[in-house]
């Protein structure tokens, strides 16, 4: 019995270790299967990530290709743009055709204009007589529409104001319109004040010395950031603003001399400048001197008249002078002219010394 019982002990250790064996290789087999699962499905999901990371290469290319170009617009806007285009038709060709009506071009504050549009009125403008405002403030206008506006004043003799104010011009368009100017005599008022970009102090300094060639230019509405610069056009417009006055004072002046000249002289009217003849001769014939003839001599003229008694006579003349002037003792008034106090004033000044009498002085006195 002892043996047995043994040799079960035995068999039941080696049962119990070769189960624990088949558990660990179970085990083993398990996490070699879940390895190969984990190789295989990073192996497939690598090419997806290098598909996602060329995709997202091939977008950023074609941004960096085309940075400016803006979203296509939709049809529906495209459509809206179009339309509202159309409604400057009518007005561009108008222009085209030289309307007398039409001599002012207003545009300003407009939503629904576009750069185009801005084109087509200045290719319009290039040639025409009648306009003389052009006025496109707060269009968004670019330097697309300041390069047209330079052409345009190249060939326009009629044209005298241009408003550009609160647009998107830079200073390359701002100084291709003057230059254009130097070969424009006619544009009186510029302004292109409040622009989305700044021009700067070498744009500024370029402006100013553009305009010493132009002798037109009246009007300026531009805020010179610099001191120089804006000195420097003040006087510029100052000197055109006296040579247009001087030019206008000579025009008038040969208008009036032509006019003299032109001017058909009324039938018995003397000519402007002469001094009109009198009705008798100037050295008027004396009666004495122009006897008639085989008559008697003319009879002598008669006497003056007496002369005017005097205005004013002695006595008023007496009365109106001072009294210490008067002479009393010649002329004295009546007595009974005189009152108490002329009186009084006689008896003094016939007075003398020697007539006075001596009073006694009063004891309260002494």
């Amino acid at each position: 019995m002892g043996p047995r019982n043994h040799l079960c002990g035995r068999d039941n250790v080696w049962n119990t270790k070769g189960k624990d064996k088949k558990e660990e290789d179970k085990k083993g087999e398990e996490k070699s299967s879940a390895s190969r699962k984990t190789k295989t499905e990073e192996e497939k999901s690598q090419p997806e990530v290098e598909k996602a990371v060329e995709k997202k290469q091939e977008t950023k290319a074609g941004a960096e290709s085309s940075p400016c170009k803006p979203p296509a617009p939709s049809p529906a806007d495209q459509a809206k743009a179009d339309e509202a285009s159309s409604i400057f038709d009518e007005l561009i060709e108008r222009v085209k055709n030289n309307d007398a009506e039409v001599t002012e071009v207003n545009v300003n504050n407009s939503d629904c204009i576009n750069t185009e549009t801005l084109v087509r009125f200045t290719e319009a403008l290039e040639f025409n007589t009648v306009v003389k405002l052009f006025a496109l403030a707060n269009t968004r206008a670019d330097d697309h529409v300041a390069f047209a506006v330079a052409i345009m004043l190249k060939s326009n003799k009629v044209l005298r104001s241009i408003n550009l104010d609160s647009n998107h011009i830079t200073g390359k368009g701002i100084l291709a319109i003057f230059r254009a100017l130097l070969q424009n005599s006619t544009l009186t008022e510029l302004r292109f004040h409040n622009q989305r970009h700044i021009c700067g102090g070498k744009t500024e300094m370029e402006i100013a010395k553009l305009l010493k060639e132009n002798t037109t230019l009246l009007k300026l509405g531009y805020h010179f950031e610099l001191a120089g610069p804006r000195m420097t056009v003040t006087n510029l417009l100052s000197r055109n603003m006296d040579r247009q006055r001087q030019k206008r004072l000579q025009e008038q002046k040969l208008a009036q001399e032509k006019k003299d000249l032109l001017e058909v002289p009324k039938p018995g009217a003397q000519p402007r400048g002469s001094p009109t003849p009198s009705p008798q001769p100037s050295p008027k014939a004396s009666p004495k001197s122009s006897p008639k003839k085989g008559g008697a001599p003319a009879a002598p003229p008669p006497p003056p008249p007496p002369l005017a008694p005097p205005l004013i006579s002695e006595d008023l003349r007496n009365s109106l002078s001072p009294a210490t002037q008067r002479k009393l003792g010649e002329r004295a008034l009546p007595a009974q002219e005189k009152n108490s106090r002329d009186q009084l004033l006689a008896a003094i000044r016939s007075s003398n010394l020697k007539q006075l009498k001596k009073v006694a002085v009063p004891k309260l006195l002494q």
